[in-house]
């Protein structure tokens, strides 16, 4: 199935920061989702992404290995979530969604994921090191969580004009020059 290149939703858009439904059943719909979740995140030279950062509130996220250095074409957990995590490490961390900013967050070092696989069978993965805070950081998305919400309370506020100037660029960028409430 050949995927298309989705526009990717920014923060202040109220489907991020609500928590995706869970899929209960592979669809071609669900099928074409991930076909463009993998097309839009490598064309965005992304490591991962959620299926909320493209308007589509289900529990879906696809993953890059080949950006975190390990030879394995990019692939869809369907319905993830960390059942194990061990280690932290603080690392710079940006994300799709926030264009523009990036800071130092900590992440587990190692994580055990579950959910299915493109063919809906059940799944259990364990990956380290940037693969880990890759899955760390897209099993928040689907949460309604961004990297930024891991940040101390003065670090937070320091980046507000920042975050604002995005969520501006978003209402600007409406349909028919509306702006969005």
């Amino acid at each position: 199935m050949k995927g298309q290149n989705r526009k990717i939703r920014v923060y202040g858009d109220p489907g991020l920061q609500q928590k995706t439904k869970p899929v209960t059943k592979i669809t071609e719909e669900i099928l074409q989702l991930i076909a463009d979740l993998k097309k839009t995140m490598q064309e965005q030279e992304g490591l991962g992404i959620a299926a909320n950062q493209v308007g589509i509130p289900y529990a879906v996220i696809a993953v890059n290995p080949r950006g975190a250095g390990i030879d394995q074409e990019p692939f869809a957990v369907i319905n993830p979530e960390l059942v194990e995590t061990s280690g932290l490490i603080e690392r710079e961390e940006g994300c799709l969604s926030i264009p523009g900013i990036s800071e130092v967050v900590a992440r587990p070092t190692r994580v055990k994921v579950r959910g299915m696989n493109e063919e809906g069978k059940p799944i259990e993965l364990t990956a380290e090191g940037l693969l880990a805070r890759v899955f760390s950081h897209e099993i928040d998305h689907i949460n309604g969580v961004f990297f930024v919400n891991h940040l101390g309370k003065t670090r937070f506020e320091l980046l507000q004009n920042q975050l604002k100037e995005i969520q501006g660029s978003q209402k600007s960028s409406s349909p028919k020059g509306k702006k969005q409430k």
